[in-house]
């Protein structure tokens, strides 16, 4: 006996629209509306170390949903991920650093500088296909890589770079309770 919630076999969408629904039934709303309350209760019920896991957990998805958009919508293949998402977060980091800018500010710049390191190396990667983009890729993450090593006025060195937290509305995000 199948469930009314759940969607039966063979049922299809006709629509553009229902095919991009994110949250078809009832039951997945319900479902994501208690994974966040679950997700706000944490800091309350959870030690320092499950909240930095949970931190880490949630930085990598957004990593990997990225890596889902290229790889699910265009059938691509990017080795090098991993090196744009580090040029965006040392980007940040910079930024605060070096010229004084807000933190707020600085995470939708440093897209804007992964956008154009992406394009410093995916102009001539354009002609490329299969097998060829996949090693194109993960020559940029090896040369980020050596830059990132190289560049210790961009990334702090091997050692990473250590910034003032982010602050909003006065509040400072600088434990995992608050983070």
């Amino acid at each position: 006996m199948s469930l009314a919630s759940l969607r039966p076999s063979g049922d299809y969408r006709a629509t553009y629209r229902a095919d991009t629904t994110i949250m078809p039934t009832r039951n997945s709303r319900i479902a994501l509306w208690l994974g966040i309350a679950i997700l706000c209760l944490c800091p309350l019920v959870l030690g320092r170390w499950e909240l930095s896991l949970l931190i880490n957990i949630g930085i990598l998805g957004i990593a990997a949903l990225g890596l889902n958009i290229l790889v699910g919508f265009t059938g691509q293949i990017s080795i090098g991920h991993a090196a744009f998402f580090g040029v965006g977060a040392f980007a940040s980091a910079w930024l605060h650093e070096a010229f004084h800018i807000p933190v707020w500010a600085c995470i939708p710049l440093a897209g804007v500088i992964t956008a154009i390191v992406g394009l410093v190396f995916g102009a001539p990667a354009a002609r490329l296909k299969g097998l060829y983009l996949a090693i194109a890729t993960l020559a940029a993450q090896f040369i980020l890589e050596d830059f990132f090593a190289r560049a210790r006025w961009f990334t702090g060195g091997v050692a990473g770079r250590i910034t003032e937290p982010l602050t909003l509305f006065g509040v400072a995000f600088d434990r995992e309770e608050s983070y």
